[in-house]
């Protein structure tokens, strides 16, 4: 099955809005087809950008053991189609929409299900996957307790900015990502809040996103965490804490979210592209200022000298 996105109009080429009823009536059928199961919207169908389905073809081709609708919000199409929320479902051959417009995401929050089938954003926890084997599920438990020391540091190095770091069965080339809470704003939402034109910025804790970060197991980056952190040495861990803090605020741009201190985020980085060249011992202090070759400096203090001796003549 292919990855398909969502376009809230009737027909491929919707006609010009001329009115605010036009606009309403533009963003209903979105809103209504939902509500009474009837398909009056059609979606364009990724890789057949020519080709449309309707949300009711979804349903019919959903797998014996899919329970979810599969949707990932986002600010255009191609941002979606990068994204590495995407790389199991893709390995996997499910399903997800993409809703790109800004009013999918208010649609969702008020209408769950489509056909008895609950819509569920795959950047959302409360995920769950068609039916795994015996064998994956006793490995993803079996991560879970080899991880644990892992996942209860990082909770302390990250504190109030996540819920809960947990051991993710949904990624599959990245070390880590951010998810947000079942019930709560997803990045996208969070994104469209903030660049409102009224939006209150006294009021911008209210918008930010409950975040639970999900590492991957089988990532050499995180596996090497593990292994430092139970070196139980002191540089190691806090080689554990610099890199995971760098990790944290990669996985912030690549969930969708920005990152709230730019300063130190950059800080973050050249320290971590000095370590790369200089090795452990390196500093972001400024190397001492270069001294002049001799002859330079001797005709600086030459004029020097001159300057001074002009002054004295008057």
């Amino acid at each position: 099955m292919s990855s398909v996105f969502v376009n809230p109009t009737c027909t491929p080429h919707p006609p010009p809005i001329s009115s605010v009823f036009d606009c309403i009536h533009t963003a209903l059928p979105l809103r209504f087809s939902l509500t009474f199961n009837t398909p009056p919207f059609t979606l364009y169908a990724f890789p057949y950008p020519t080709a449309f389905r309707s949300l009711e073809q979804y349903v019919e081709n959903m797998g014996e053991n899919q329970k979810q609708i599969y949707y990932i919000a986002g600010e255009s199409i191609e941002a979606v189609q990068k994204s590495p929320f995407l790389e199991r479902f893709k390995q996997k051959n499910l399903e997800v929409l993409f809703f790109v417009e800004p009013i999918d995401e208010y649609v969702v929050q008020n209408l769950a299900e489509f056909s008895g089938k609950r819509l569920q954003s795959i950047t959302k926890d409360g995920l769950v996957l068609p039916a795994e084997t015996d064998k994956e599920k006793r490995l993803e438990e079996a991560y879970k307790e080899k991880f644990k020391p892992l996942t209860t540091y990082l909770k302390k190095v990250f504190g109030d900015k996540v819920e809960k770091v947990t051991v993710s069965s949904r990624l599959n080339s990245v070390p880590c990502m951010l998810v947000t809470s079942q019930f709560g704003y997803s990045a996208n939402m969070e994104r469209i809040l903030k660049s409102q034109a009224f939006a209150d910025p006294s009021k911008a804790s209210l918008m930010h996103a409950r975040k639970i970060l999900e590492i991957n197991p089988r990532h050499p980056t995180v596996d090497e965490l593990l292994k430092r952190l139970a070196a139980d040495a002191e540089d190691s861990k806090e080689e554990v804490k610099s890199v995971a803090e760098v990790l944290f605020d990669v996985s912030l741009l690549t969930s969708g979210f920005s990152v709230e201190e730019p300063k130190a985020h950059s800080d973050r980085i050249f320290r971590l592209v000095n370590t790369g060249l200089l090795g452990s011992k390196s500093s972001l202090d400024l190397v001492p200022e270069m001294e002049l070759p001799p002859e330079v400096a001797k005709e600086e203090d030459g004029e020097e000298e001159g300057a001074t001796g002009g002054d004295e003549d008057l």
